[in-house]
């Protein structure tokens, strides 16, 4: 999806091809609702995808634990103390990831564990992107929710800052592949190089 596909996937494939130098491989970027679409309707061999899958049709094996955490400018009010909680953030400007994405789906879940709902958000706009919430809320246009994997760039350069949420926000990243699928031994392999690649980054971090 978005988020794994413009921020964790180019470094997983650089390792691959450099391991299996014949295998062509085709990367597909678009929100979860838009990547498992095409692992059922097998336009897709294999999906990475933000959150849980309830897809019966199709086998999901978590790889990495992400965080999501509160993003801002880095003067804002919410960096002069830590996050006790979601209603902390109520009463600024928004800036949310659009319908169909993981990370949104993941968000409306933690709020509604608190008793919350989307209509509590003072949500101002929705971007298709991390790398447009990003530019917005360096701009002064709100504050997001995102994961601390987009973030590495502009927390070393200082252009935003980040709050972990209390209690933390994290969500599966999991690989997804049809459960009936016939899987070719590239397949097989790019399966078993991904997770092993998780495993390792997670446990760096």
């Amino acid at each position: 999806s978005t988020t794994i596909g413009e921020y964790v996937i180019p470094s997983i494939l650089g390792e691959y091809q450099a391991k299996f130098p014949d295998v062509a491989v085709r990367l597909h970027v678009a929100n979860t609702e838009g990547v498992l679409h095409m692992v059922e309707n097998n336009e897709i061999d294999i999906g990475i995808v933000e959150g849980p899958v309830g897809n019966k049709n199709l086998v999901s094996k978590v790889c990495w634990d992400d965080e999501l955490v509160i993003v801002t400018p880095p003067e804002h009010p919410l960096t002069q103390k830590p996050i006790s909680g979601i209603e902390e953030i109520l009463e600024y400007p928004f800036i949310s990831r659009e319908e169909g994405s993981g990370t949104r789906d993941v968000i409306l879940d933690y709020l509604q564990s608190a008793g919350r709902d989307i209509s509590d958000l003072n949500l101002t706009m929705e971007f298709g992107s991390p790398e447009s919430i990003k530019s917005a809320v360096a701009a002064d246009l709100g504050i997001s929710i995102l994961s601390i994997a987009t973030l590495d760039k502009e927390l070393a350069l200082g252009i935003l800052s980040k709050l972990s949420l209390d209690p933390p926000l994290t969500r599966p990243f999991s690989i997804v592949y049809q459960r009936q699928k016939f899987r070719l031994r590239a397949m097989d392999e790019f399966l078993e190089f991904t997770e092993a690649h998780c495993v390792e980054k997670q446990a760096a971090n």
